[in-house]
């Protein structure tokens, strides 16, 4: 039996045997089919690891209980054609998008991809093979079903729920194929509860984790610290090894969470374990750790390998944080390196990303320094409030670079980022209003007068006060 086994719909058949095809070049031994009923339980015991490929279309009956049983082993791993496209049942497991549109990001996903399998399977990838197997891939995925008719897993996510759940009250393969054509896996919880067959159903270890790992990408550590607060369930699957809850106590006992010590060597220690298992999280959490607690006793140096390990790994504030790190080293190399991160997040709608990009659109010379390209970055990215992005934005249409001159728009743009008290803004908006109308002008007082009382601001606090001096006026700092 092979060591890797990829499951898809009927209507993506084609693309699964392409991806395996991929995958065999690489050295691993894998095999895509439909497996009978009997099979499924054997399956599910021998394969070391089994990749579950989402495209939206409906998942037939003996996918999704494969898919049920390989996640509560901790053998699944999804594999997204369309961004977004596991179902929420089984987003516990790794879970990469793989949308082959965009060459530089699907090298990017690719590599993950590789990384979530290399850390099941005992044959680990030939790197030499790589650029001809993502070649492979690649056109695999580009490949359109045969037919357009298909039914969006949305219609069927309470089909796949009930697998869930139900199959961890006990549950076999052939028991859950039975009850999925007969109607029971419909039933709600409380009928199942009350059914005397069933027995009182407990919280799977992936329904335990307090957040998914979406959303711990997208958020800033200290608030997704906060979600945290006294799991007991983190604690006792990090003990057990589970890579991501390791990652996670790592994070609350940096940010001292409730019900998590503030202890930095503890810290330390899950980081350590998490990131041994090539876990995204605990690698970029170490890189956390290091520059917050530097004396919790991760080294500079394997704190910025971790880092950059997490970023190929497609870990969205890694691939930020370690672009900016080789944005500084000054090479051309490394600055093309960065632009291709920055881009990855970017199309990731990450407004970060899309800043950073934009910036390295209009300044980098192993880029086109050409303000005009970095516009549409800027402008998704002003759309989520993000600060950087607004003054930047404003300033291009402020002084007509890569875009019409507009004051207006930049004077809005000014504003927004000003509210959220983001200094330079504030200067540059109170510079256009003091020579304005009576009422403009005061406001530009008031801009000036609170960031003269900024000491932190080395640059611009000097600045206004020499504006408010020219105004023949003055700050009254607390």
């Amino acid at each position: 039996m092979a060591q890797v086994f990829i499951a898809a719909p009927a209507v993506e058949q084609a693309r699964a045997q392409g991806l395996a095809q991929a995958l065999a070049a690489l050295g691993f031994d894998v095999a895509a089919s439909a497996p009978g009923e009997a099979e499924i339980g054997p399956l599910v015991e021998n394969t070391k690891c089994i990749v579950a490929l989402w495209s939206g279309a409906a998942p037939p009956t003996w996918m999704a209980v494969l898919a049920a049983m390989a996640l509560q082993r901790d053998k699944l791993v999804c594999a997204n054609i369309r961004q977004g496209a596991a179902p929420a049942p089984f987003r516990a497991a790794p879970s990469i998008d793989l949308a082959p549109r965009d060459r530089t990001a699907f090298k990017t996903r690719f590599g993950a991809l590789i990384a979530a399998i290399d850390k099941l399977a005992p044959t680990k990838a030939n790197a030499a093979a790589l650029p001809e197997a993502l070649i492979e891939a690649r056109a695999a995925l580009l490949r359109q079903p045969p037919s357009p008719r298909q039914q969006l897993w949305s219609k069927a996510a309470g089909f796949a729920a009930a697998i869930a759940v139900l199959f961890a009250v006990g549950f076999g393969a052939g028991r859950l194929i039975q009850a999925a054509r007969s109607g029971a896996l419909l039933v709600t919880t409380r009928q199942a509860e009350a059914a005397p067959t069933v027995a009182p159903m407990q919280p799977t270890a992936a329904q335990a984790l307090p957040i998914s790992w979406p959303e711990l990408e997208q958020q800033p550590w200290r608030d997704a610290a906060r979600r945290l607060s006294g799991d007991d369930q983190i604690k006792a699957r990090a003990r057990r090894g589970d890579a991501r809850a390791q990652a996670l106590a790592c994070l609350g006992h940096l940010a001292g969470a409730d019900g998590f010590l503030p202890s930095p060597t503890a810290a330390r220690e899950y980081c350590d374990q998490s990131a041994a298992q090539n876990e995204a999280a605990g690698l970029y959490f170490s890189w956390v750790l290091q520059r917050a607690a530097p004396h919790a006793g991760v080294g500079a140096a394997v704190a910025r390998e971790r880092l950059a390990q997490a970023a190929r790994l497609g870990w969205l504030p890694a691939q930020i944080e370690y672009a900016q790190l080789l944005a500084e080293r000054g090479s051309l190399e490394a600055q093309a390196e960065a632009g291709r991160l920055w881009l990855a997040a970017a199309e990731r709608g990450d407004p970060r990303g899309q800043f950073f990009y934009a910036r390295w659109l209009r300044d980098s010379p192993a880029g086109p320094r050409d303000p005009a390209a970095a516009i549409p970055f800027l402008e998704r990215a002003a759309a989520r409030d993000q600060v950087d992005a607004l003054h930047l934005l404003a300033t291009l249409y402020r002084d007509g670079r890569g875009v019409a001159r507009d004051p207006a728009r930049a004077r809005s743009l000014y504003e927004r980022a000003a509210r959220q008290d983001y200094p330079p803004s504030m200067f540059n908006l109170a510079d256009m209003l003091r020579a304005g109308s009576a009422q403009d002008r005061a406001r530009a007082v008031r801009l000036y007068q609170a960031l003269a009382c900024l000491r932190d601001e080395q640059q611009i606090q000097p600045m206004a006060e020499r504006r408010l001096r020219a105004l023949r006026e003055s700050a009254a700092c607390r």
